[in-house]
């Protein structure tokens, strides 16, 4: 059996990330091929709703930066475990907001590539995406989208710049084992997704 194609969308807090996804989502929808839509932190497992709560409220419970790059790494790999590779494997498509290039540019400001690495190793050689699409916006147009969207400080909302560095910096070493295609993010939002589109499609529509 062929397997499903496997596509992670990355990109700062503000960046239109989410909003592109579900956009593609609904793009294949519309053309007749159905995809699991999954996020990371998961919904999926205790943990990964733990993690959910910690980082949309910075006020929130606390945990030492390595506690937490574990519980990122730990909720990643059942994730990818029972929810994401058994449906890829059987055939089934599956498009992820966030996997572990976020890991590499959050937690990558306290922690080196490598002790990433060692955190999300079995997720990394368990499941890589066939393509990962990072929607490179500004990051002070992300801060200025953020601070008039939303309500309450998030844990990650600060430090774009080093955020954005970080994942350039993981994409610059993991270009070998996923293709990763980069979107400027400033542009009109029907234009980024035509963009991402362009990428996409050939995986489905070849």
């Amino acid at each position: 059996m062929k397997k499903g194609v496997f596509i992670a969308f990355e990109g700062l807090d503000g960046s239109g990330k989410t909003t592109q996804f579900n956009a593609i989502i609904n793009k294949l929808a519309a053309n007749g091929i159905s995809c699991k839509a999954e996020k990371q932190p998961s919904n999926c497992n205790p943990i990964g709703l733990l993690l959910r709560d910690i980082v949309q409220n910075a006020d929130g419970p606390t945990f030492s930066p390595r506690s937490l790059a574990q519980l990122f790494s730990i909720d990643r790999y059942e994730h990818v475990t029972n929810n994401i590779k058994p449906y890829v494997d059987a055939g089934e498509h599956v498009l992820i907001d966030r996997y572990v290039f976020s890991s590499f540019a959050y937690q990558g400001q306290m922690f080196t590539f490598d002790e990433i690495y060692d955190f999300n190793r079995e997720s990394i050689e368990l499941l890589m995406p066939d393509l990962t699409i990072f929607i490179d916006t500004d990051p002070d147009e992300c801060t200025r989208r953020i601070n008039s969207n939303r309500a309450n400080q998030e844990m990650f909302d600060d430090n774009g710049d080093v955020i954005r560095f970080k994942f350039l910096y993981s994409f610059a070493i993991m270009k070998d084992i996923t293709k990763i295609v980069k979107i400027k993010g400033n542009q009109p939002e029907d234009v980024v997704t035509e963009s991402i589109w362009k990428a996409v499609k050939p995986l489905f529509l070849s």
